[in-house]
C-alpha cells in the first residue's frame, strides 16, 4: 500500500495499534505525512487566529471612529 493521503497514513497506524504489521516504508511515509499535516494544521491555526485579532483591531477602530 502506497501512503499518499492522509487516510492512508491514518490506516496504516491503525494497523500498527491492533498489533498487524506495515511496512518500514509505509511508516516512514506515515510519519512524514502526517508531521506535514500537524505543521499545515498549526500553521493555518496561527494565521487564522493572527487575522482573527486583525479583525478585531479593525472594528475597534472603526467603533471608536464613530464614537462607540
Amino acid at each position: 500500500m502506497k501512503v499518499t493521503t492522509i487516510a492512508d497514513a491514518l490506516k496504516c497506524a491503525s494497523k500498527i495499534n491492533q498489533g498487524r504489521a506495515c511496512s518500514a516504508a509505509e511508516m516512514r511515509a506515515t510519519i512524514k505525512l502526517l508531521d506535514t499535516a500537524l505543521k499545515t494544521a498549526r500553521r493555518t491555526a496561527r494565521t487564522t487566529k493572527d487575522a482573527l485579532a486583525r479583525s478585531d483591531s479593525m472594528v475597534t477602530r472603526l467603533m471608536a471612529k464613530i464614537g462607540l
